[in-house]
């Protein structure tokens, strides 16, 4: 037993339910941890605090309905991990950087990187004709040993003598700043377009999750400052891990 329970009885003498006091108690235990944390069981929570059964398992029910708790038989009763704060949808930031920011570890695998010949949906949002080639390339991005989204991007191989990226190390160093510095694309703006999917069995494998667990999904299409597609991208975020800030300011009129 924590001694921070020990440290916090509940109060009786209190109209505020002692479900929710435990709660309350339990979320704020929480709160003080970045990792998953074991909480006590059932039987010493009833012990310590003399409460029924009952009122620990409406405490601890309400707790997994949120997401913040998971129950499991041999485990015990354990934290999920605080979810990372993305920004990746307000702001044109690379990945490594941000996570830098966070004070983690950016860690990129590269599990593909070649030209060519595009699907009909790439092709559309390139803009390109029936021929045209394009650099395929495809990243597992996370920290430490964490796997946290799997990113598809794809290139107009012709512009700008993109297509040489594929000679580039996309380990170590951004891709849009290799961009702009080596190929001399200027980006002017990105649309994105979120959505909720359901992991397929690559997505599963390579982000350590179980087939048709819930992905954040994120389709991007980037231009240069004179209109024209330069990126088409596709980006699995691990819905568990993950949660995406956006800051809305009030339009001048």
């Amino acid at each position: 037993m924590h001694r921070y329970f020990v440290d916090h009885p509940l109060n009786k003498n209190t109209p505020v339910p002692l479900y929710f006091q435990l709660k309350s108690m339990l979320l704020e235990f929480i709160e003080q941890h970045e990792e998953a944390v074991l909480l006590p069981t059932e039987k010493q929570l009833c012990e310590l605090y003399s409460i029924s059964r009952s009122t620990v398992r409406q405490a601890f029910k309400e707790l997994v309905n949120e997401g913040i708790i998971e129950r499991h038989k041999a485990k015990g009763t354990v934290s999920i991990p605080k979810k990372l704060e993305q920004n990746f949808l307000s702001m044109l930031e690379s990945f490594n950087d941000e996570m830098q920011e966070k004070g983690l570890i950016p860690t990129t695998k590269v599990l593909d990187l070649r030209l060519t010949e595009p699907s009909e949906l790439v092709q559309e949002a390139l803009g390109l004709k029936a021929r045209d080639k394009v650099v395929q390339l495809i990243r597992l991005r996370g920290s430490g040993e964490q796997p946290i989204v799997l990113v598809y991007t794809y290139l107009p191989a012709k512009l700008h003598g993109i297509e040489g990226i594929i000679n580039d190390d996309l380990v170590n160093h951004s891709l849009y700043k290799l961009l702009q510095s080596k190929y001399n694309v200027s980006i002017e703006w990105t649309k994105r377009i979120i959505e909720i999917k359901e992991a397929g069995a690559f997505e599963a494998r390579h982000l350590h999750i179980k087939e048709k667990a819930p992905l954040q999904y994120i389709e991007t299409i980037s231009r240069t400052t004179e209109g024209v597609p330069f990126e088409f991208s596709q980006a699995f975020y691990r819905g568990d891990l993950n949660k995406f800030v956006i800051e809305i300011r009030n339009k001048r009129l």
